[in-house]
């Protein structure tokens, strides 16, 4: 009996030997998810051109009733549910466009996570290629702990709020498989000058970041810096 547990039989073996390694079925899995982003993302470029057509016309047309209503030729219900129109084409448009930021930030968060895994930093190394800075800070970064402190530098320094777009797991993080619970990201463009001056205290601080420039060409809008280590995939922990 203890030899027959410890010698598994031959057609299981053969079995076990054919079957791919978690690691390859993640890398499947990421890629076939990088795969249906791209592809929803450009899905959105004309969804938001009819969007953006629609608001046009609402636009024109709201001025319309409103001199109909002032020449006494429409009735004031008529010129609220001609507001009602243009409102819904705006948030039509605004939500297609917030959508389409967050899908570049995803695509650039995907390539980040390439990058980290195909050419992981040394601790302490600093890096700058075409498109990406990245920072292997050694200090212990806390999400909750610290970001209050990079919120107060960006105030004092700039007067306005730091733009955080993503704080900690998100949705599209989920998504993709990536832990994101222990980052932040920030929507600025790393060429900006408070993208310079964040991506300066980050390292001052020794606080490990990767910024991204934006993976769609033409598009600024996936451009953000992602404080923390870089995000692996959730269940690569496992």
């Amino acid at each position: 009996m203890l030899l027959a547990l410890a010698s598994p039989a031959p057609a299981q073996t053969s079995r076990a030997s054919a079957s791919p390694s978690p690691d390859a079925q993640l890398d499947k899995l990421a890629a076939k998810a990088r795969q249906d982003l791209a592809k929803y993302r450009a899905s959105l470029a004309p969804v938001l051109a009819m969007y953006e057509r629609r608001l046009e016309q609402q636009t024109e047309l709201a001025a319309a009733r409103q001199d109909l209503y002032e020449r006494g030729a429409m009735t004031e219900r008529e010129v609220r549910d001609g507001k009602r129109a243009l409102a819904a084409a705006q948030k039509d448009v605004e939500d297609t466009r917030r959508a389409m930021t967050e899908a570049d930030r995803m695509l650039g968060e995907a390539h980040m996570a390439d990058v980290g895994r195909t050419r992981p930093l040394a601790r302490g190394q600093y890096e700058e290629t075409a498109g990406l800075v990245r920072f292997a800070g050694s200090a212990e970064w806390s999400l909750a702990v610290d970001t209050p402190k990079l919120q107060r530098f960006f105030q004092g320094r700039f007067g306005k709020a730091l733009p955080v777009s993503a704080y900690g797991q998100s949705a599209l993080h989920d998504r993709m498989g990536f832990d994101h619970r222990n980052a932040l990201d920030v929507a600025l463009h790393p060429d900006s000058p408070e993208g310079r001056a964040l991506m300066v205290f980050l390292r001052m601080n020794d606080i490990p970041f990767i910024a991204a420039w934006g993976t769609v060409p033409g598009q600024a809008s996936g451009a953000h810096i992602h404080v923390g280590q870089p995000s692996p995939r959730l269940l690569a922990r496992r």
